[in-house]
C-alpha cells in the first residue's frame, strides 16, 4: 500500500474511532474549537473536527518528518518512518511526536521547528514533565522495553531508564503530580524523585494487572479522574480515585486486532 493511501486509510479509520467516543468525551460547546491530532507514516495531522465531513477530514496543519530540516538525515529517512503518536502540549503551540521506527520530538506548530529530538527504540508514547523534561515509553526491541527520561536541552542521552515490557503509552496527571505508564499487562504509577536535581528518578509507587493484555493506548479523561486505556480485546476506564478498572461501555467487545492496521 503506498504511504499516502496507508496514511488516509489510517486517518480515516482513527476519525471513525474518535467520533464514536466523541459525544461522550467532548465539551458540548459548539463555539469552542475542536481539532484532533492523526498519525501515520511521517505525517502528523491536525484536523478541524466542526469542518471534516463523513471521510472527508478538513486537515489544518501537516508535518511530514522528511521536510524538518533540522532532524539529522538518519531520522528523516528511518527514525520517522512509522509516526505512532503524538500530542499537543504548551497549550496548543508545540506538539510531542514518537514513532516506533525510534524518532521521538517537540516540535512548534507555528513554524515546524525541531526543538528537540532523540532516539528511543520502537519507541510508542511520549509525555512533557515539569522541569524542561519528556518521558517516552519504548516496547518491544533490543534498548527499549521501557521507560527513559530526557532533559529537552541535552538529546540523545537520558538522564533516567527503567525497564517496562511492550512499553506503550505514558500520561502525566498534574492535578495528582504522578506518572502512568502502560506496559504488556500492567498499569503503573510512578512519582518523581530528586528531580531538581541533575540525577532524577522516577520511582515506582504502584502496579496494577490490567484486565488483558497487550496494552496499547493510554490517555488521561477530561476529567482527570479517569485513564482510558486498551488492550487486545477491549477498550477501559481507570478509575484514579477507587483504582478499579470498567469497561468502556461503547466500544466494549470490540477487538482491538480489528483496528491493527489504523494504531
Amino acid at each position: 500500500m503506498a504511504a499516502t493511501s496507508f496514511l488516509r486509510f489510517r486517518t480515516l479509520a482513527l476519525l471513525s474511532c474518535i467520533s464514536v467516543l466523541h459525544s461522550f468525551f467532548a465539551v458540548a460547546q459548539e463555539t469552542k474549537k475542536q481539532e484532533l491530532l492523526v498519525c501515520g507514516d511521517t505525517y502528523v495531522l491536525i484536523i478541524d473536527y466542526a469542518r471534516s465531513h463523513d471521510s472527508i477530514p478538513a486537515v489544518v496543519w501537516k508535518w511530514d518528518a522528511v521536510e524538518a530540516t533540522e532532524l539529522p538525515e538518519i531520522y528523516r529517512k528511518t527514525y520517522f518512518k512509522s509516526v505512532d503518536d503524538s500530542k499537543s502540549v504548551a497549550g496548543g503551540k508545540q506538539i510531542l511526536i514518537s514513532s516506533s521506527s525510534g524518532g521521538v520530538a517537540l516540535v512548534n506548530r507555528t513554524d515546524k521547528k525541531v526543538l528537540f529530538h532523540t532516539y528511543v527504540p520502537n519507541a510508542h508514547s511520549i509525555e512533557l514533565l515539569p522541569n524542561n523534561r519528556i518521558v517516552v515509553a519504548g516496547s518491544i526491541a533490543k534498548g527499549g522495553n521501557c521507560v527513559a527520561v530526557f532533559n529537552l536541552s541535552q538529546s540523545e542521552q537520558p538522564v533516567f531508564k527503567d525497564s517496562l515490557y511492550s512499553g506503550h503509552g505514558v500520561v502525566w496527571d498534574k492535578k495528582r503530580q504522578k506518572l502512568y505508564a502502560l506496559g504488556y499487562d500492567e498499569l503503573r504509577q510512578y512519582i518523581l524523585q530528586d528531580w531538581t536535581s541533575s540525577s532524577p528518578k522516577l520511582k515506582l509507587e504502584k502496579k496494577w494487572k490490567i484486565p488483558g493484555i497487550s496494552g496499547h493506548d493510554l490517555q488521561l479523561s477530561p476529567t482527570g479522574d479517569e485513564l482510558f486505556l486498551t488492550e487486545t480485546e477491549n477498550p477501559w476506564t481507570f478509575n484514579l480515585k477507587t483504582f478499579d478498572f470498567k469497561k468502556l461501555p461503547e466500544l466494549a467487545g470490540t477487538e482491538c486486532k480489528k483496528f491493527r492496521k489504523a494504531c
